[in-house]
Formats: C-alpha cells, structure tokens, sequence
C-alpha cells in the first residue's frame, strides 16, 4: 500500500480458512498481514506441504476446487459489495454476519473494512441509533 496505512480488506470468522491463498500456494511473498483479533486455533503448513495433501488422491484435488472456488465467490462478493452497495449497507451486511463485531474492533477498524472514513461510519451509527432511514 502506497500510504502506509493498515488497510483491513477482509475479515474472516469461526470456522474459515484464512490464508493468502495465491500467494501461499506459489511461495511468494505476501503484501498482507493476518492477525488474529481473538483466540485462535492456527494450523500452520507450507504451501508445499497443502501441495503435497492435494496431490495425495482425486478427492483431496476435489477438495482444492472447492476451496479454490469459495475464496473465488467470497472475492467476488467482496468486490461487488464494495462497488455496488452503499456505505450503510455494507454496515449493515456487516452487522448481520458478525453482530458481536462493534465490541471487537476499534471504530477505524471497521472503517477500514468498509472503505469509509470513521466519521461516516460514526454517521450510519446515528442515523441507525436516532431512526434516520
């Protein structure tokens, strides 16, 4: 990132697979950072070793498609919501998937994800909170 600020582009949640996943693959270097934001359980492999399980049998390789295809439709959907929806209903998808989420994280933080400045986010909050549709 060019201004060196932290930018939070994703969040995943129990049960997911979290992982720079081309990257990860093909040994390269990454230009994002993962941090777990509560406890986690954190299996760590090489992408030689997950290389190394995918080639084991057809259904191991069945199983690398279908990952390949949920982190391709979880991209998708990332980018048509950052595109096609408004700041607030962004807020709120975010609301619906993680309700807990407000407690969790630092105002910027969500900012961050939902590509807005903290005020505006401060703004929805206001508008939800005092009935402003």
């Amino acid at each position: 990132m060019s201004d060196d600020k932290a930018h939070i582009t994703w969040f995943s949640f129990e049960g997911e697979f979290v992982c720079d996943y081309p990257t990860f693959l093909y040994d390269r270097p990454s230009q994002a950072t993962i941090e777990a934001m509560m406890p986690s359980r954190v299996l760590r492999v090489t992408g030689q070793q997950l290389e190394q399980f995918f080639n084991q049998n057809m259904e191991t390789m069945k199983l690398r498609a279908m990952i390949d295809e949920h982190i391709l439709s979880k991209f998708r959907s990332r980018y048509l919501d950052l595109h096609c929806t408004t700041p607030r209903e962004r807020y709120e998808m975010l609301l619906q998937r993680c309700p807990g989420i407000m407690e969790l994280l630092d105002l910027q933080d969500i900012a961050s994800f939902l590509n807005v400045h903290p005020n505006t986010v401060s703004k929805i909050r206001r508008d939800i909170t005092f009935g402003d549709k």
